[in-house]
């Protein structure tokens, strides 16, 4: 059941075209680097359609963090699918992301796919649980051989 909600989420559609990515609820992103989203643009009338992506960025509780359009304008065409691949930088993690598809001729903006970007951990975080592992293992190994002597 969580897949088809997914599926269904990943898609925004509006009359004129529906727009979908590649990412899931959550994706791993630190502040600062380039995100590479790949979306597909659905133009599902029967004449050529310009399009253009927003982005916004929002606090997790709520607040505009930023909003923008994708630099290049896309046109697909009628009864047509186009996919391609952009490199964003985006300077915030622990944020939601969301992309609409806007129709440059009628002014319609869909509705919005999004995804919380979620800061991942350091280096040291991920490694933590191996060393304090060893750690353990080491003690033991010193101290089993005093305790078997006695």
């Amino acid at each position: 059941m969580t897949t088809l909600v997914w599926a269904l989420l990943s898609r925004a559609m509006m009359e004129t075209g529906e727009l979908a990515w590649n990412l899931t609820q959550r994706t791993a992103h630190r502040a600062g680097s380039v995100l590479s989203i790949t979306f597909t643009i659905t133009n599902p009338t029967s004449v050529e359609k310009q399009y253009q992506i927003w982005i916004g960025l929002f606090d997790l509780s709520g607040p505009v963090i930023t909003t923008f359009p994708l630099p290049d304008a896309f046109t697909v065409a009628g009864d047509s699918s186009q996919s391609f691949t952009v490199s964003v930088k985006v300077d915030y993690s622990n944020c939601v992301l969301q992309a609409s598809l806007y129709d440059v001729e009628t002014g319609m903006m869909g509705a919005a796919l999004q995804t919380v970007l979620e800061q991942p951990p350091s280096p040291i975080e991920q490694t933590a649980p191996a060393v304090t592992g060893m750690m353990v293992v080491g003690m033991m190994g010193a101290v089993l051989p005093m305790v078997l002597k006695d």
